[in-house]
């Protein structure tokens, strides 16, 4: 990033009315934007150039700043709400992949070295031509035809033909050719995958800011330094938003993308025009699960992958993977300073029973070349292996953050207003993301989480909550908002507790191996046979594998035909 802030041009008066306002400017609350932008302003509908719905993004903070956030893997299902953005941003996904560096393999490792088991990672690409029987992975030819208008070119430049699903899979290809009295092995026996949704590693602040960059393009209005203190209903379906510097805005649809300390949550949960009683829900801080993360990069030999380390004598594992260092990192004087640089990501997780929220934050360089040496250490003296130790000891180390995990319960309602019972009259709002289904990091599905429901909201909004007919800027049909919402959650709440809820148990695993010297064995032992027999685990696929927009419109055809 070549400046540290990136200010919007957008001037907050202190009381203002938009139809929309999202709440949060992280990596759900951007992705919505453009995806609203899309369906509302880019639409085919749309025959005009004119912004039809003006998107406001509400952020807490002051700017977005380079090196902050540590780093993120992207996985197919997430990557393909950015490749469905094609009028808005169509470049967007190329500039995700140029800016993060693909996974090649997935490793289970000992923290002494032992490798496990290794998988390919385009294992957990969906099939463009291929039914799984459990209905996890979609068809592809559905999803192109929904979703993309070069679906006939991405199969040839974008998709391979492997043997895909480990020898369980190589048996049944062997099995379809036998059946089909061929005795060689012919490319249209093997599915088609499409490589574009290959799972990649990317520095969070740069993923945030190509995000950032296209919703400037697209004319998206961002508001930085503003900090959502309480949301309070009219009662005349509006909302009030107070900001902590202030001021003050009233929208007709309030979308609360901002976290685990929602704001927005607290009034789906609770609307009132009580200011006083929302003020009393401010302070609540999600549980603490007694796990601290720290994380960071450093400029140091990687493997093609993503790896997953872990102690079978203490509680304390982690996550290594690679990605590209930013051309503006980059020094001219460095030798080969035009070709791509690389640096290696690391998230080390370890129990730390005391709760020091003071100390969770993006380090100093002093404050991180003190602990990540300290760290570094105490694994040395766990048996851990040279290769883990090397980004901690490194010269390069980077963007070290220390950050407590907190959980929090998922809700089953994502929104409110809307209704034709006590909540008639109440401002409408809904939720996406960490605000209505905390994660925890151990199957990496948390960003691709929010991203889904982003897809999926916009969609449903489009379909459900048409611009008014009148061409008014400033109108949106709401009277079939309680019908989108009802959609939206039957899709999205069962998914995200699904995915999650797997993580968890994931999670726990990794926790109980340094308990049992049985279990820890067994568990090599399932992790070998499960990645030998079907390629890759199979927790993976259902989150990898999803495709939301064939979700979406397999659900409204339902709709349809029980009218």
């Amino acid at each position: 990033m070549s400046q540290t802030k990136m200010n919007s041009e957008a001037t907050d008066e202190v009381t203002e009315y938009h139809p929309l306002v999202i709440v949060g400017g992280g990596i759900g609350g951007l992705v919505l934007a453009l995806c609203l932008d899309q369906q509302y302003n880019q639409n085919s509908k749309n025959s005009s150039s004119k912004t039809l719905l003006p998107i406001h993004v509400y952020e807490s903070t002051s700017a977005y700043t380079a090196n902050a956030g540590g780093a993120i893997g992207l996985y197919p299902n997430g990557l393909r709400v950015l490749q469905n953005l094609n009028d808005t941003a169509p470049k967007l996904l190329s500039q995700v992949r140029e800016a993060g560096c693909d996974y090649i393999y997935r490793r289970w490792m000992r923290h002494d070295g032992l490798e496990v088991a290794v998988a390919r990672e385009d294992e957990l690409l969906p099939d463009l031509d291929h039914h799984d029987h459990d209905g996890v992975e979609e068809a592809a030819a559905a999803a192109a035809t929904a979703t993309t208008t070069a679906a006939d070119s991405s199969t040839t430049a974008d998709a391979d033909r492997r043997p895909r699903r480990g020898s369980f899979g190589m048996l049944s290809q062997l099995t379809n050719r036998l059946s089909l009295s061929s005795t060689t092995t012919s490319s249209s026996s093997a599915p088609r995958i499409e490589t574009e949704l290959q799972s990649l590693g990317i520095r969070r602040w740069k993923y945030q800011q190509v995000l950032y960059e296209a919703c400037i393009e697209a004319g998206i209005k961002i508001h930085f330094g503003k900090r959502l203190q309480t949301a309070i209903t009219t009662n005349d379906s509006k909302t009030v938003l107070h900001f902590k510097d202030g001021s003050k805005v009233t929208t007709s649809l309030l979308i609360g993308a901002d976290g685990i300390n929602s704001k927005v949550r607290n009034y789906v949960v609770n609307p009132t025009s009580d200011e006083e009683k929302q003020k009393s829900l401010e302070e609540f801080m999600p549980e603490y699960t007694g796990v601290t993360c720290l994380m960071g990069c450093a400029n140091v030999p990687f493997m093609r992958g993503i790896c997953f380390p872990s102690s079978a004598t203490s509680k304390c594992h982690a996550c290594y993977y690679p990605t590209k260092v930013p051309k503006d990192e980059v020094k001219e004087e460095e030798d080969n300073a035009d070709k791509d640089k690389y640096e290696m990501v690391f998230q080390i997780y370890f129990p730390s029973p005391i709760e020091r929220p003071d100390t969770w934050r993006t380090l100093t360089p002093d404050e991180a070349k003190a602990e990540c040496q300290e760290l570094a250490k105490k694994l040395r003296e766990d048996g851990w292996d040279e290769q883990f130790l090397a980004p901690l000891e490194s010269q390069s180390l980077k963007g070290v953050l220390r950050v407590g995990l907190r959980s929090r319960e998922a809700l089953d309602v994502w929104h409110v207003g809307g209704g034709e019972d006590e909540s008639v009259g109440v401002g409408r709002a809904v939720l996406l993301g960490d605000a209505a289904h905390p994660p925890v990091p151990y199957i990496g599905q948390g960003a691709q989480m929010a991203m889904e429901d982003a897809g999926t909201l916009s969609l449903l909004l489009g379909h459900f909550c048409p611009l008014d007919g009148d061409g008014d800027a400033t109108i949106i049909d709401l009277s079939k908002f309680q019908d989108a919402m009802e959609v939206y959650e039957k899709l999205r709440v069962p998914r995200t507790k699904t995915v999650l809820g797997s993580s968890v148990q994931l999670g726990k695993t990794q926790q109980k191996r340094a308990d049992s010297l049985l279990y820890n064995a067994w568990r090599e032992f399932s992790i070998k046979a499960q990645v030998w027999a079907y390629g890759t685990l199979p927790v993976m696929r259902p989150g990898a594998a999803f495709n939301y927009h064939a979700k979406v419109e397999e659900a409204l055809k339902e709709l349809e035909t029980t009218l």
